[in-house]
């Protein structure tokens, strides 16, 4: 326990005198009871400012008739703008161009579907994968020239050509890379074999 002095008049002296308990007993008792009506002043104060006055209550019921009336005035207005603007379809012209590139000029007609191809007609018009300097890319579609790795429109690898660590090309059936002397994926299936 501290140790507390109080300075008092005489007055209250003799009234604590005439008092049965100790004189520490009747402070310590008085002390408490004003601090714990100190503490429920403040809280009621608190309470107090959490609940609004008459006037702000006042006012705040009448701020919100004002929102109310106003939001009950332009919501109508403000709906039917926006459904007669839904229900308005704005004519939309979609033109649709296709053109492909590297592709032979060729128009159809009824007297050239009618005629039967000959074997000569069909090989010259005809070419393999090998006879031209295209292929197409497997994911896509798309036309890649046999120098590209890799397919411009998707990324795909083009060509399943092995490249060393050095950037030089194998081929598949090398142990060994010619420029740096690395050993392949494939000298360790050639060996099983």
């Amino acid at each position: 326990m501290s140790k507390i002095t109080f300075r008092a008049d005489e007055e209250l002296v003799e009234r604590l005198d005439t008092l049965d308990s100790s004189k520490s007993e009747v402070m310590r008792e008085a002390l408490r009871t004003y601090l714990d009506g100190a503490e429920r002043e403040i809280l009621l104060e608190d309470e107090n400012d959490d609940e609004p006055s008459g006037l702000e209550e006042a006012l705040e019921n009448r701020v919100d008739e004002l929102v109310m009336a106003r939001v009950a005035e332009l919501l109508p207005k403000y709906i039917d703008e926006q459904l007669s603007v839904r229900s308005e379809p704005s004519p939309t012209d979609v033109n649709v161009n296709i053109s492909l590139e590297g592709a032979p000029q060729t128009s159809v007609n009824a007297e050239s579907e009618s005629e039967p191809m000959t074997d000569s007609t069909a090989d010259s018009t005809r070419k393999t994968a090998s006879q031209t300097d295209e292929s197409a890319c497997g994911q896509c579609g798309e036309n890649v020239s046999r120098d590209h790795v890799y397919c411009p429109n998707c990324g795909e690898k083009a060509s399943h050509r092995a490249f060393c660590e050095c950037g030089d090309e194998l081929r598949s059936d090398w142990a060994f890379c010619p420029g740096c002397g690395r050993r392949t994926p494939a000298a360790d299936v050639l060996e099983k074999s």
